[in-house]
């Protein structure tokens, strides 16, 4: 990959670690410089990929693909940013983890029992579960079956009430989290031989309580989960092992509170992926929330890699190196008729870093136009910098998944795309990688300025948010509301995939949220509206 199409960083910085030093950005403004076609066209890659596939989507679409340079006199001047971040193998490891851990398998077991206990369910098939409809022992039993399915072949054909959907309105889910009996729950759980095997793997735990659990006996289970887990369930949460009962009950209880009431106010992810969600972020796992010791997220850690690369040092920072550079080519002479800013997923967040900065280095009379591909932005980022940079914005389209497919889209990609094959964890989580952040990693700043866990967050590249205008209100949803009033305000501005047979620059047939930078159709709009604008 030639250095002169390409900034490498490492949590925002260059040099160093990064394959990118100051003189190679000289370089790269040099021959922008010389550049016959005045267009920039900078790419953004998501964050959650390593430096080899962010240079091997570049040298992709740059040499290969031929997206945003067709031919030396059409198109523009390409610039890959490829930034690291470790984020994503803690997150992905941490949730794949999870099906391997006794104590959560069984928990999600339950939370799902307990679920359909009140909300009841229906699927796309007509098969329902009224409230009240099984004695608890048959459902305890079906729940039991559904699970062991899945455990034994995992698919999206078995993932446990996939596409089912609450039979009861949200009056009477609200009504049901009010209404939780812990001493029911308690009961119940006392009589699941395979609940309380899988409480007796816990480690640390004294001989006599592993006993009570197991009299059968159970060999620990040690991990970052079980230890957590231990913890969550002892007595003081300065202890681990002093496992009762009783805390396990609690900490249900909350879940369970929390997922009806996800229903109640019409913000679930769908049923079987809402009960991991809630699961996920009161175990504090994964990067959800804050964990136990008050440290940042990993996900707030990768977007603040994009945070970084805008500091104040040109000789350091990623972006404010090449936005320094731009800014002395500026003055002495660099014409731009045109820059072109593409994100994909994270990418967006750069994007909406580099507009607030460039204020400082661009002419005021210079726009630039944005292209989002899947945008893994919230609304409240994204609405913060439409208000304060929108004098800097041209044009602006959106690709992105219908929602239909954005549930169906599992966050790990395709068995095909795995490199050892098959690997089943992957379907412990449902959904799409923008379902992810909505539901588990996403957080915002509460009225102290502390970050506080936001389930369902209005993320941008979600439909969802667009078009549930009845759940996501103007006046509790500001944001949500200033976004989608912007977006209609210039047509074509959204792109939903599947678009096919429109005119160019509307397509999109990505049915995979990593897939928009190498699905045909969307690098042929890219391609065109690059090449003739949009």
């Amino acid at each position: 990959m030639d250095k002169l199409h390409y900034i490498h960083s490492r949590a925002g910085h260059i040099d160093g670690g990064a394959d990118t030093a100051p003189g190679d950005i000289d370089a790269i403004v040099e021959a922008l410089a010389q550049d016959p076609r005045k267009h920039l066209v900078i790419h953004f890659h998501g964050g959650l990929v390593s430096k080899k596939t962010g240079l091997s989507i570049a040298d992709r679409l740059l040499n290969e693909d031929k997206v945003y340079s067709p031919t030396p006199i059409t198109g523009g001047y390409p610039v890959f940013f490829v930034w690291e971040s470790g984020a994503w193998e803690t997150i992905r490891n941490n949730l794949t983890e999870l099906a391997d851990e006794p104590v959560f398998k069984q928990l999600l077991r339950k939370l799902v029992q307990y679920a359909l206990e009140r909300l009841g369910a229906q699927d796309t098939f007509g098969h329902a579960r009224s409230v009240g409809q099984m004695s608890c022992g048959a459902l305890t039993s079906e729940v039991t079956n559904v699970f062991d399915t899945f455990w034994t072949k995992p698919e999206k054909s078995t993932i446990p009430y996939h596409k089912f959907i609450p039979l009861v309105a949200t009056t009477q889910a609200r009504s049901a989290s009010l209404g939780i009996s812990e001493d029911e729950i308690q009961a119940d759980l006392e009589q699941d031989p395979k609940f309380l095997e899988a409480l007796a793997s816990l480690p640390d735990l004294p001989a006599a309580t592993r006993s009570a659990f197991a009299p059968r006996g159970m060999l620990e289970h040690r991990s970052a989960f079980s230890e957590l887990a231990s913890r969550e369930f002892s007595k003081t949460s300065a202890t681990r092992g002093l496992v009762e009962l009783y805390q396990v009950v609690k900490f249900i209880t909350a879940t369970l509170r929390g997922v009806l009431r996800r229903y109640a106010d019409g913000r679930d992810h769908g049923f079987y992926a809402t009960c991991v969600e809630e699961l996920v972020r009161n175990f504090k796992v994964a990067g959800s929330g804050l964990n136990d010791w008050g440290k940042a997220l990993e996900w707030n850690r990768m977007k603040q890699d994009t945070a970084d690369a805008f500091g104040p040092d040109s000789e350091v920072h990623a972006g404010t190196a090449f936005l320094a550079r731009l800014k002395k080519a500026f003055s002495n002479g660099l014409q731009l008729e045109r820059i072109t800013l593409v994100g994909h997923s994270t990418g967006a967040v750069y994007i909406a870093h580099w507009l607030e900065h460039c204020k400082n280095y661009f002419p005021e009379s210079l726009k630039q136009d944005i292209i989002f591909l899947a945008p893994a932005i919230t609304y409240d980022l994204f609405s913060q910098t439409i208000q304060t940079c929108e004098s800097r914005i041209g044009n602006f389209r959106m690709f992105a998944m219908r929602d239909a497919l954005e549930r169906d889209d599992q966050v790990w990609g395709q068995d095909d795309e795995l490199p050892d094959g098959q690997d089943w964890r992957r379907f412990i989580y449902p959904s799409s990688l923008l379902y992810l952040v909505s539901g588990i990693l996403e957080s915002r700043l509460d009225f102290s300025g502390h970050l506080k866990d936001e389930p369902d967050m209005p993320v941008l590249g979600m439909e969802r948010f667009l078009v549930m205008k009845d759940i996501y209100a103007d006046a509790s949803f500001p944001s949500v509301k200033f976004v989608r009033d912007w977006l209609q305000q210039v047509p074509g501005r959204m792109v939903w995939s599947k678009s096919t047979d429109q005119s160019g620059g509307f397509n999109s047939e990505s049915i995979d949220h990593g897939a928009f930078d190498n699905d045909a159709a969307t690098l042929q709009s890219l391609r065109a509206i690059v090449e003739t604008g949009f």
